[in-house]
């Protein structure tokens, strides 16, 4: 309902700031309104038609340009936001004495700023749907024993492999993760988009995931929505041990590496249980890393070293990171310290089919590399 109404202030606002100034006629005005409104329909049209707004039953043929128009519509929101801001500055100027003003006639705005949209649209779809490149995070932690500087981690979170994002995809960045020759992979939630009958080719890829101590994995928010109990089993099928309120004392150079994970917040709407921090306080003695799908629950780094969260893809696109930085404590991407503790939130290895767009804010496959502080 929140993207719904969000949506539908984007489309008043186009059509306030850009529609009705347009020196057409008003059947056309009327026409080019219906179609943006069509355009902002999107979520209630994959929850209504497609029977789900998370992940619609739409072939990717037709999902992807719905996407796309639906990125480019943003855009020209944020276009329109600029030159409406702009112009308000110009007035004030005018009231000053000045004599400036927007160049171009109103027509000729309106087609150079729809034009940028389009071609943002376009290299933002791009940046999501590639195979992303590798990314390299040096975090140094207090503490650290001498012979665990220079132990590597990859992590992969919100791969969303399912309705755009399929087999070949994933089977690159399974080629890029091993190729890093890591100590450890952690995948942190967020991992499909649909039911293991479903995904069965395209999620296989995973199996061939290799690392010197182990694959190991928590659910994300997206797990719940197909099914989290016929997945589980599916993914230890994969090699990938899943640490659902749980933990792995790895001895590691003759030193000890916790590994503990917890279960992603939504578990609870489905009657599944949700993260319990009380077992953190019983862990071994050790360098202590929490897997945690989402920023928000960062308090509780105070009982690990280190946590490795996703969820918030970064924010998608350069200007809404302050909004999705909102919803996530204010922790949206990047490396933070609190109070001692580091948090690492990855902007995603993927993308989520329900906003395939990326601007400013790349995916990742991000390689870990603990230093000593």
């Amino acid at each position: 309902m929140r993207l719904a109404l969000a949506t539908l202030a984007i489309v008043l606002y186009i059509c306030l700031s850009l529609i009705w100034r347009l020196p057409c006629r008003p059947w056309l005005k009327v026409a080019t309104g219906c179609a943006l409104v069509v355009v902002g329909s999107k979520y209630i049209i994959y929850e209504k038609i497609g029977g789900s707004f998370i992940a619609p039953d739409f072939p990717p043929a037709l999902l992807l340009p719905m996407e796309f128009l639906y990125s480019a519509m943003v855009f020209l929101a944020f276009l329109l936001l600029v030159r409406d801001a702009l112009a308000l500055l110009l007035l004030a100027s005018r009231w000053l004495g000045s004599s400036w003003h927007l160049p171009f006639a109103p027509a000729k705005q309106a087609a150079g700023l729809l034009g940028a949209a389009l071609v943002l649209a376009l290299i933002g779809t791009w940046q999501a749907m590639r195979v992303p490149e590798a990314r390299t995070v040096e975090i140094a932690l207090p503490g650290l024993p001498a012979e665990l500087d220079g132990l590597s981690l990859v992590q992969l979170t919100d791969l969303h492999v399912g309705l755009l994002l399929k087999g070949p995809w994933l089977e690159e960045v399974v080629r890029k993760t091993n190729a890093l020759n890591p100590d450890l992979i952690v995948l942190t939630g967020d991992m499909v988009d649909g039911s293991p009958e479903a995904l069965a080719h395209d999620i296989a890829p995973l199996r061939a995931l290799h690392a010197r101590y182990g694959v190991y994995g928590i659910t994300g928010n997206h797990e719940y929505y197909f099914g989290v109990r016929q997945w589980l089993p599916v993914f230890k099928q994969l090699g990938i041990v899943m640490l659902q309120n749980d933990h792995r004392a790895l001895a590691i150079r003759g030193k000890t590496l916790v590994l503990a994970g917890v279960p992603d917040q939504a578990a609870l709407r489905f009657g599944e249980p949700g993260p319990d921090y009380g077992f953190l306080q019983t862990l071994p003695q050790g360098v202590r890393v929490l897997l945690q799908h989402r920023p928000a629950g960062a308090p509780e780094t105070n009982r690990a070293d280190l946590q490795l969260s996703g969820h918030t893809h970064g924010g998608h696109l350069f200007f809404l990171k302050w909004l999705i930085a909102s919803y996530n404590g204010g922790l949206v991407g990047g490396l933070f310290d609190l109070n001692g503790a580091k948090l690492y939130v990855s902007p995603g290895t993927g993308v989520w089919a329900g906003f395939s767009c990326r601007l400013g804010v790349p995916s990742e496959i991000t390689r870990i590399v603990l230093r000593r502080g």
